[in-house]
């Protein structure tokens, strides 16, 4: 199995010939037993496991920040089951909204994990337990330029990164690093890897020929050097006073750098003269959590940089060893537990397939070397018998076979921790609030939950706890479809729905939050106060209502008055119409879903602000008149806008003949009538007018019509006109369909152009047009067409086009390319010009 191995230590050099030797000297002299490990390995796991059982130590060590030593209580508690990460968070917690806590950092346990194994089976023991790396936050500091993140705390970058392991993963026919660690330790059976003396020499062996690929600078640079410092010397102060035996377990890359610095070997300088003079002290004390963990951050193939890919696999291999079918009837099991997973989403897989499979997998195995099929053997098995199109593994294309594979492979266990002072309370209300709710938070699987929360009491509070927690950004819940209050969207739907996932990141954040508060509204109150701060300094009407209707949506009431009040203020500053409307309109909407929203007795307070709120409107009417070209879009918004909060209200019982409806009309009036307005809003405003019947359409009158012919006369400032006419189709589209005058005076304003001017407004005369529906643009065509002496469907063109002729289009536009380009005529590609 590992003659290769074995073959390229022999060729070591003296330096790692030598440090096997101390290696030995320390475990068989000085009783402190180094086990390099690489983590989350079950095959590392079996044999920790039996050498704490045969030398029964006095202490236990493993690697890991040393703060985390005070939760070693938590960590053994039975009801504690991974996988489980503890949690830190670098940096200030308490000042993380200015950048203050510069990322978290997990420390992941699965069940097969070797620090887990070793620790339970310590505790067992009685043996003295303990954390001996580097404080987490010294750690993420030397990591600053990395910015804030959420990151694991173990990393097997350097072993993955290795030259020497690629080029023997290279001689030994695997793919990467991770099949050539399943081929020279994980297909190893249960009493070979009993034999530990063999499996951390040889883990040892691996380790040390790939850590002789990195000069000493890198090691200082990245940390590593300095966290050895401090390990080889808690190993020491607690072998100096241990009255036993001594277990290490650390990650398999740090072995020589310990064994070195605890032999007094000269290439251990580099670590032994980084500790302080005066020596470390007492255990760092900073803040950490035990927080739940699942299979999906545990998975090497979605990012986590020091674990084995598909966790599932790793979990089952573990149960193996302890189960009498071992690790080949395991691997069967994978294989029939993807067809079967596979059959039951729809697909077809057969008997035969599955029994075709598990023979594919053995033959693999056989002519790989190896004892039963490894995790590399079984996908390749599958990709043979099951697979009948190139996206029948596409897990997230929901496709059978993918999210079979997915299943099996990868996992889906989220762990548990025992209530308490290990897990912050915030944490623990969150979680049993949306069990309370009956939300599915037993793994970390997305679900989909529809509510209709405005006839069902129930749906009410699992929306308001949805919108908490969607506020508070907990990556717990998302709102898919609906009617959403606080963005002004969708207010018109009757069910929404919310998609939701308990994760470790939704444990992290709560974790992060929990300086502010100790309930989850707590928190909320603490955050909408932030955000009052900063719409106060952004003297915005829209921004302040919009936390009024997220205060409204978490369930805050309570907390509307002094929002409420600081709306009031605001609108006495506020310089934006646009901000004034929308913040109005949002107001108007709460009012309208106040029995689902509970609004009670505040209902009335936020229409009657609304009312206010269209008074300033009134003020900043004028501002519209001034639009020009570039902001006469934004203008025709807010003007429709206007629109519809006038009619809001009036729906709502105001009736809109008090001042405030009056001034705004007032004012409408008036930039209507100015001649130096902006022709955009003044044609919005005539169509307006015209469907108000507040113009004279009769004979002599000045109606829409007059107007409009007046706008496209002989003469004319061509560009005026068609924005005129681009603000009356922005207002009303349907009066050029249903007013037959208003139809031929456009068209003979159109057809009095010459071709220069035509031209020039054609742009902004297709966009004007495109207010108009599909259906209505149809019905314009037709009378275009019939004007013209022709049809509408004489106008289509259909053009057919198949694969073929795509495919020889786009190698006549490469070779187009390249001539012109070889012309000098590249900029022409790009649509510039020489």
């Amino acid at each position: 199995m590992a003659v290769a191995l074995r073959a390229a230590w022999d060729a070591a050099p003296t330096r790692l010939r030598q440090a096997a030797h101390d290696l030995t000297t320390l475990r068989e002299r000085d009783g402190v037993h180094l086990f390099g490990v690489r983590h989350h390995s079950p095959a590392c796991a079996v044999a920790v496991a039996a050498l704490v059982e045969e030398v029964r130590p006095s202490v236990v060590l493993v690697e890991g920040p040393e703060e985390y030593t005070r939760l070693l209580p938590a960590l053994l508690d039975e009801r504690t089951v991974p996988p489980v990460a503890v949690l830190s968070l670098a940096g200030d917690p308490a000042g993380a909204a200015e950048g203050g806590a510069r990322g978290a950092g997990f420390y992941p346990l699965a069940r097969y994990s070797p620090e887990w194994v070793a620790l339970r089976a310590g505790h067992a023991l009685d043996a003295r337990l303990a954390f001996v790396d580097s404080p987490w936050g010294a750690r993420q500091a030397e990591d600053d330029d990395e910015g804030p993140s959420a990151r694991t705390v173990l990393a097997e970058r350097h072993l993955a990164h290795s030259r020497t392991v690629a080029r023997l993963a290279e001689r030994l026919g695997c793919r990467d690093h991770d099949e050539l660690w399943d081929h020279l330790f994980e297909a190893r059976d249960t009493a070979r890897l009993r034999d530990w003396r063999e499996l951390a020499d040889d883990v040892f062996a691996w380790a040390a020929l790939a850590r002789l690929d990195y000069e000493d600078e890198a090691l200082v640079a990245d940390g590593s050097l300095g966290r050895e410092a401090r390990m080889s010397a808690r190993v020491a102060e607690h072998a100096a006073r241990a009255d036993g035996p001594v277990v290490v377990v650390t990650g398999a890359f740090h072995t020589l750098a310990l064994v070195e610095a605890l032999s007094g070997s000269t290439h251990g300088e580099a670590v032994v003269a980084r500790r302080p003079a005066g020596g470390y002290g007492d255990l760092a004390d900073a803040p950490a959590w035990l927080v739940r963990y699942d299979d999906e951050r545990l998975d090497a193939l979605r990012g986590y940089g020091a674990g084995m890919p598909t966790p599932g696999y790793y979990d089952r291999l573990w149960a193996a060893h302890h189960d009498a079918g071992g690790p080949a009837g395991a691997a069967n099991g994978v294989l029939v537990d993807v067809g079967r997973g596979a059959s039951a989403r729809g697909a077809l897989v057969s008997v035969a397939q599955s029994q075709a499979a598990v023979e594919h997998a053995h033959r693999l195995a056989a002519l790989r070397e190896r004892p039963w099929p490894c995790r590399t053997d079984l996908l390749d098995a599958i990709t043979s018998c099951y697979v009948k199109d190139a996206d029948d593994l596409d897990a997230a294309g929901d496709r059978p076979l993918g999210l079979a594979v997915a299943e099996v492979f990868a996992g889906r266990a989220l762990g548990d921790v025992p209530p308490g002072g290990a897990s912050p309370p915030l944490v623990e209300e969150a979680r049993s609030r949306a069990q309370a709710l009956r939300l599915d938070v037993s793994d970390s699987v997305p679900r989909t939950v529809r509510l209709d929360a405005r006839r069902k009491a129930a749906h009410r509070d699992r929306r308001r706890f949805l919108a908490l927690c969607a506020f508070l950004d907990l990556g717990f819940a998302r709102r898919v479809s609906g009617p959403d209050h606080v963005a002004g969207r969708g207010l018109g739907l009757v069910l929404e729905e919310w998609e939701y996932a308990w994760t470790p990141l939704v444990e992290a954040r709560l974790v992060e939050l929990s300086h502010r508060g100790s309930t989850l509204e707590a928190v909320a109150v603490a955050l909408l106060d932030d955000a009052r701060d900063r719409a106060r300094e952004e003297r915005s009407s829209d921004a302040v209502a919009r936390l009024v209707a997220q205060c409204v949506v978490v369930g805050l009431p309570e907390r509307l008055p002094p929002l409420v009040a600081l709306v009031r203020s605001t609108l006495d500053v506020d310089p934006a119409l646009a901000s004034v409307v929308a913040g109005m309109r949002r107001l108007v909407g709460l009012w309208r879903a106040r029995t689902e929203l509970e609004l009670g007795e505040h209902a009335e307070a936020l229409l009657d602000l609304a009312e206010q709120g269209l008074a300033t409107a009134a003020y900043l009417v004028p501002d519209l008149a001034a639009a020009d070209e570039a902001t006469q879009d934004d203008a025709l918004t807010n003007l429709v806008a206007l629109r519809s909060l006038v009619r809001d209200l009036r729906d709502a019982g105001r009736d809109g003949t008090g001042s405030a409806a009056e001034s705004v009309a007032r004012a409408l009036v008036h930039v209507r009538e100015d001649d130096d307005a902006s022709p955009a809003v003044r044609g919005a405003l005539t169509a307006f007018a015209a469907v108000d019947d507040e113009l004279d359409d009769g004979p002599g009158g000045d109606g829409l019509v007059t107007r409009v012919r007046a706008q496209l006369a002989p003469g004319a400032d061509p560009v005026a006109a068609t924005a005129f006419l681009g603000g009356v189709m922005r207002a009303a589209p349907d009066l050029l369909l249903h007013t037959p005058e208003m139809f031929d005076a456009v068209d003979e304003g159109l057809r009095g152009l010459d071709e220069d001017a035509f031209r020039a407004v054609l742009p902004d005369l297709r966009r004007a047009f495109t207010w108009l529906r599909p259906t209505e643009t149809h019905r314009l065509a037709e009378r275009v067409a019939a004007r013209t002496g022709t049809s509408a469907a004489a106008l289509d063109r259909h053009v057919d086009v198949t694969e073929d002729d795509l495919r020889a289009g786009l190698l006549v536009e490469r070779e187009l390319v390249a001539v012109l380009e070889r012309d000098g005529l590249a900029a022409w590609v790009a649509g510039g010009a020489q």
